[in-house]
């Protein structure tokens, strides 16, 4: 199932740059855009929290410093974005990938062309291609996992030794 393989990693590959996906930390400033009052709401507190830290008798400039730095640093955390590299060996994987990347794989559909040359490869059985085919008419698109998983069952019939994955 070479041929699904390569569809489904170009397909990742034109994804990932589409979506500028290189899994690099960057600062969003969105939320100020699309909620500037609730910005404005969160400075409103912020000041009140250190009035009342500043004049309290136990607690003073140093405690008020502290108490700016770590909310300036969580702000900054809370901002960042992180737009994960879509890989095909994390097609079907349940682990700790998952938390980072998500499972993208079930939601993310096939461009019409990809399944277009999957369905013209002369190397791919007619029964993932009548599948394929069934699968795009009932729901009107077909995802990364449904074909990735129909090539894997294939694989599996045609050589029952193997068990998990394709090969890579």
């Amino acid at each position: 199932m070479d041929v699904i393989k390569n569809v489904l990693n170009s397909e990742i590959d034109r994804i990932n740059r589409q979506e500028g996906r290189d899994g690099k930390a960057r600062i969003n400033g969105e939320f100020f855009v699309n909620h500037p009052w609730l910005c404005l709401a969160m400075l409103v507190g912020y000041i009140a929290v250190g009035v009342v830290m500043y004049v309290s008798p136990y607690m003073g400039i140093g405690w008020f410093v502290g108490f700016t730095a770590f909310l300036v640093f969580m702000s900054a955390m809370l901002l960042l974005e992180i737009k994960p590299v879509y890989r095909y060996e994390d097609i079907g994987v349940l682990d700790l990938r998952v938390c980072y990347n998500g499972e993208w794989y079930f939601s993310r559909e096939l461009s019409g062309d990809a399944v277009k040359q999957i369905l013209s490869a002369g190397s791919v059985s007619s029964r993932i291609k009548n599948r394929i085919e069934s699968i795009v008419r009932n729901k009107g698109s077909i995802d990364f996992y449904d074909v990735y998983d129909l090539a894997r069952l294939e694989n599996q019939q045609q050589d029952p030794t193997r068990t998990a994955q394709l090969a890579h």
